[in-house]
């Protein structure tokens, strides 16, 4: 529900002369300013209320719209018999509006009310209250544009306040550029009291990522599709991502890829904080994760190792979790990308691989010979070797069915070797620690020709070549 929706059907409900009306939302003044705007437009009596004379509602004869906020718990239980009587009466003068923090929880005693709750900003509202604060500084459209993509999530007070720090640090320093890094560093601040949700920070790109070029084509080629060009040119959104393959092989790494290349927040779901529930059910955390991070979109949401969540014999309770992630899949409008990882499908339920979940599903096999050899500059890059100093396609052929991370460990264990004897690495080093890995392949061939097998005709390769060099492994 967007904002305008929800102030409709607040207008309606006070139209209706309903006689309570509790209100859901972290700020108030924007609520009240619509309120107020509308009472005054039918000439109705109007108030904000902190602490009502309850004695003195009940003798109210005019048309009267109170606005009760900042109520604690204790209030609203002195309050409990009045809103109680005043919510069973068939006609009445009198509207009371409650506004509520998500934080409080109601008294049982009230639950019968019922409850609207108010959405954040939309991108529209964003961009215009932006406009509004940044003054001057909102005439860089490129800044102004960002920075309304980078607050989804957050409220208006909450980007007013971020937003005023950043001018007096762009005062101060002509040539600050922050602006949005700001917004980022708000939203982590407020997402680490969700545990079930965390923002990770990680600076992979696709250019980490060894071989699997079928599948960054299909990334790259729906990068721009989350922008209103794309929706004018009849394109919706991509929904998400399937990815299964063997373990090791750059799944996860992936995930984090697709944030960094596409300029989205990474948001990781914790399924086993979700079942954990803590005094919410797990239907109660998984929603609302779920809707921080519509609040958050444009993002990417990774779920790791999805099966061992959701495996084909799972209780009722978790396949009614599976249900809301399913129908949120469906039905979701926000520009979020969902990820899932599984080293074993087979595990899933079909309901989650069926065609229409996810956009695609792609299997990640082992590397073949040429992606070990990137795999191998990659990770020497990474620890600050020049790649062209040693044998890639040498290290590629010894290396053999390693997976990616088989074949990070083997560049770690040539770095302890050549740090014990004080000397640079050598090819000998990683060679030597190659010999001495037994991969995952050896030790499990024959689930993993089976996981090919299922896999060849049921799922998209992400590597271009790796259909015909199943059938020869």
């Amino acid at each position: 529900m967007d904002e305008n929706s929800f102030l409709r059907i607040l207008i309606l409900s006070m139209m209706a002369s309903e006689p309570v009306i509790w209100v859901e939302t972290p700020e108030d003044d924007w609520i009240i300013e619509s309120i107020k705007h509308y009472v005054d437009e039918k000439s109705m009596r109007f108030c904000i209320e902190e602490e009502p004379d309850f004695d003195a509602l009940e003798k109210v004869k005019e048309r009267t719209v109170i606005v009760w906020c900042n109520a604690t718990t204790q209030d609203f239980h002195r309050g409990s018999k009045f809103l109680t009587r005043l919510s069973r009466r068939f006609k009445t003068e009198l509207t009371v509006i409650i506004l509520m923090h998500p934080s409080q929880k109601r008294p049982e005693c009230l639950l019968h009310i019922p409850l609207l709750s108010a959405p954040l900003p939309t991108q529209d509202a964003r961009r215009r209250f932006i406009q509004q604060t940044l003054g001057m500084y909102a005439q860089n459209a490129e800044r102004l544009e960002r920075l309304t993509i980078q607050s989804a999530g957050l409220t208006r007070s909450q980007i007013y306040r971020i937003l005023q720090r950043t001018i007096v640090e762009a005062r101060e320093n002509p040539r600050f550029n922050s602006w949005d890094v700001r917004i980022s560093e708000e939203k982590k601040r407020l997402l680490a009291r969700d545990m079930s949700i965390e923002v990770v920070d990680d600076s992979a790109t696709l250019d980490d990522v060894g071989g699997a070029d079928e599948l960054k084509i299909w990334l790259r080629q729906r990068q721009a599709v989350f922008s209103d060009e794309a929706r004018r040119f009849g394109l919706m959104p991509p929904r998400g991502l399937l990815l299964v393959g063997i373990q090791g092989c750059g799944k996860s790494l992936i995930a984090k890829a697709i944030a960094n290349t596409w300029k989205f927040p990474l948001l990781r779901l914790d399924m086993s904080s979700i079942f954990a529930g803590g005094t919410d059910s797990p239907d109660a955390v998984l929603q609302k994760a779920l809707a921080v991070a519509d609040a958050m979109a444009p993002a990417v949401i990774w779920c790791d190792e999805i099966e061992k969540s959701f495996d084909e014999g799972a209780d009722p309770a978790t396949r009614r979790l599976l249900g809301h992630i399913l129908n949120w899949l469906q039905e979701r409008r926000s520009n979020s990308f969902f990820v899932a990882t599984a080293n074993d499908v087979r595990q899933l339920p079909a309901e989650l691989i069926r065609k229409g979940r996810f956009d695609e599903l792609f299997f990640v096999d082992l590397p073949d010979e040429n992606a070990r050899a990137q795999i191998f500059a990659i990770h020497l890059r990474r620890r600050h070797r020049d790649p062209e100093k040693y044998d890639c396609g040498r290290l590629a052929i010894e290396a053999r069915n390693f997976s990616g991370a088989e074949i990070e460990q083997a560049v770690i264990a040539g770095l302890f070797t050549a740090f014990e004897k004080r000397r640079e690495l050598t090819q000998d080093d990683i060679l030597d620690a190659v010999q001495d890995i037994v991969p995952l392949y050896k030790q499990r061939e024959d689930d993993i020709k089976r996981l090919r097998e299922w896999a060849t005709e049921r799922t998209r390769m992400a590597a271009n070549n790796a259909r015909l060099l199943s059938y020869f492994s």
